[in-house]
């Protein structure tokens, strides 16, 4: 062996060596004060259990909680769907019931018109009429005139019926497209 620098051994390597980390060290001796009083780690694990098993009340009170926010909310909407569904149905109902006036009033109102026109009809067959005397041919024939002359005048007053009922229905949007005529 040669006497100059000492060997190391191949592939070998020392890195300094740093002064112990004082934080560390007080980690170290606290470690070891546990190992020497198993007090410590019951004392540490029957804490951290007390600790997991509040957490586990304190997320079920939680859970509690928001169980009850959503049974407040979940009964307020329902409410206020029955409330809503009752307004229009109500509504509805309300509706219906001018509708069938309406269209009760436009079939009484086209059932005397048709009334009317058959007896100036019939009026006019029987001034016309072969069998019917001339003197009854001018009654027929002055009832057929008026009665065709009076259709005008029942109509209007028709009109005015509808008019005033019409008024009176309860006010609804409708589509703009609906009452167009032939754009």
């Amino acid at each position: 062996m040669s006497q100059g620098k000492p060997r190391k051994p191949s592939g070998v390597t020392i890195d300094s060596i740093d002064a112990p980390n004082p934080v560390q060290t007080e980690a170290n001796w606290v470690t070891v004060a546990k190992a020497f009083n198993p007090l410590g780690f019951v004392a540490e694990a029957y804490a951290r259990t007390l600790a997991y098993r509040l957490e586990t009340k304190r997320l079920d009170a939680e859970m509690q909680r928001v169980k009850a926010q959503a049974g407040v909310i979940h009964d307020a909407l329902d409410k206020t769907y029955k409330l809503k569904m009752e307004e229009l149905s109500q509504r509805r109902l309300e509706i219906d019931r001018f509708y069938d006036t309406v269209q009760g009033e436009l079939k009484l109102l086209h059932i005397e018109r048709m009334q009317v026109l058959k007896m100036a009809e019939r009026a006019s067959q029987m001034a016309l009429s072969n069998n019917t005397s001339s003197e009854h041919k001018i009654i027929y024939k002055d009832m057929a005139t008026e009665l065709i002359s009076q259709l005008s005048a029942f109509g209007g007053k028709a009109n005015e019926s509808l008019d005033v009922l019409v008024k009176s229905l309860p006010p609804i949007s409708m589509p703009d497209r609906l009452l167009s005529y032939g754009d």
